[in-house]
């Protein structure tokens, strides 16, 4: 059998003959034990610059004063950047709807656009807390009332035309927020009050046809979808009765059906309330004209 070898250490006191300390072990554990003496010499070490001021002698450390405000100046770069693009998008907007010559383009590819209308996956929507749905209720209530009351009194002193003389509003939807008109096939469509157009575009929900949004006076939005040939452009400024659009064939043989909303601040209106239509009982609100001074009913 082989001896193996081993190493003593010893440490005396030659002055007294003493022995100090005396250490006998074998060459693989002088080994160990002195990278584990090196390892925990290092962790010191490095818990020492870590969590001790004189990690800030460290050549590139930032001090907290610099580090604090690099961060700020960094946030204010970014608000810059985006509030810089913020009004470039605007100032191109204005730019394309004061340009005549410029002509509506997708600002979307249809890969996006075909994302946008995906519905939602129910489990990927959270449920409707009871405080959302006590908010959500207290709303409904007041804006009711603020509906019914401040609409009524904002139309007056406007002049609302149909989008037909030989127009009809269906009779299902008479009390509908979304009114149906029913007109013979090929007719003219007109503004039903003074504004401006803020855009077309063309749908293939509805029915199909393109859609005309108009911003009145007062705060009403008017659009009106299903139609067929289009007259105007974003940004032309059209007065109640001028014809925007022509209805197409359509799939009946005698009549074409388009749809008309309203809406006065962001709240849904009743087309009917306001428009009503020739052929039946005048519209529930009466309407001044502000250059003549009489009602029109």
């Amino acid at each position: 059998m082989k001896v193996r070898k081993r190493y003593t250490f010893t440490l005396e006191d030659e002055s007294r003959l003493e022995k100090l300390l005396q250490i006998s072990a074998s060459r693989g554990k002088y080994i160990i034990c002195g990278v584990a003496v090196l390892i925990i010499f290092m962790t010191l070490g490095a818990l020492t610059v870590g969590l001790s001021p004189a990690r800030r002698l460290l050549p590139g450390y930032l001090k907290d004063s610099e580090r604090a405000a690099t961060q700020e100046h960094h946030m204010r770069l970014d608000s810059l950047q985006q509030a810089y693009e913020a009004n470039n998008a605007y100032l191109s907007n204005i730019i394309a709807v004061m340009n005549p010559t410029t002509r509506p383009t997708r600002t979307l590819p249809d890969s996006a656009v075909s994302q946008i209308d995906t519905p939602f996956s129910p489990d990927s929507l959270f449920p409707t807390s009871v405080e959302e749905r006590n908010f959500l209720s207290m709303m409904r209530e007041q804006e009711k009332y603020n509906i019914s009351v401040i609409a009524p009194l904002a139309a007056e002193s406007m002049l609302f035309a149909p989008v037909n003389d030989e127009s009809i509003i269906s009779e299902k939807s008479k009390k509908s927020k979304k009114a149906e008109v029913i007109l013979a096939k090929g007719s003219q469509v007109a503004a039903i009050a003074d504004g401006r157009v803020i855009a077309v575009s063309q749908s293939v929900r509805e029915g199909g046809g393109a859609a005309v949004i108009i911003q009145h006076a007062k705060g009403f939005l008017s659009r009106c979808s299903r139609l067929g040939t289009i007259l105007v452009e974003p940004g032309d400024f059209v007065s109640g009765g001028q014809i925007i659009a022509i209805t197409t064939s359509g799939n009946s043989r005698n009549n074409q059906r388009i749809n008309i909303e309203m809406w006065h601040n962001g709240n849904e209106l009743v087309p009917y309330d306001y428009l009503g239509d020739k052929n039946t009982k005048s519209p529930r609100y009466p309407i001044i004209d502000e250059e003549v001074g009489r009602g029109r009913l």
